[in-house]
């Protein structure tokens, strides 16, 4: 079993930074928050967009993998967990077609 942490409590701190203190205090994974970029549902550690999935490339994907393995730091899933079913249709089409980007981006080889 590991020890890790959900990034979202550290919404205005760099991913890198929260790998740093995490594996200073011997934790090993890490949830990546991933809301879109431009914010969602303001509420306690929501909102939080420490990968933008709209816009990472492949490339960018495995320089995070690579800085996060240099500090004995997993990835033990993307985050983002708002109600896909919302009543209003507006919002939850919006959080279903950001979960499906985030999922595509969780399957990704740079990713797993």
């Amino acid at each position: 079993m590991q020890l890790g942490l959900l990034t979202a409590p550290f919404e205005d701190t760099d991913l890198m930074d929260v790998a740093d203190w995490a594996a200073a205090n011997k934790m090993t994974a890490l949830e990546i928050a991933c809301w879109p970029a431009s914010g969602g549902e303001k509420r306690r550690y929501a909102g939080t967009s420490h990968i933008d999935v709209d816009q990472i490339s492949a490339a960018h994907g495995t320089e995070i993998m690579g800085a996060l393995a240099e500090k004995g730091i997993t990835v033990s899933g993307l985050g983002y967990y708002p109600n896909p079913l919302h009543a209003q249709a507006d919002h939850r089409d919006a959080v279903i077609e950001h979960l499906k980007k985030v999922i595509s981006a969780a399957g990704r080889k740079d990713f797993s």
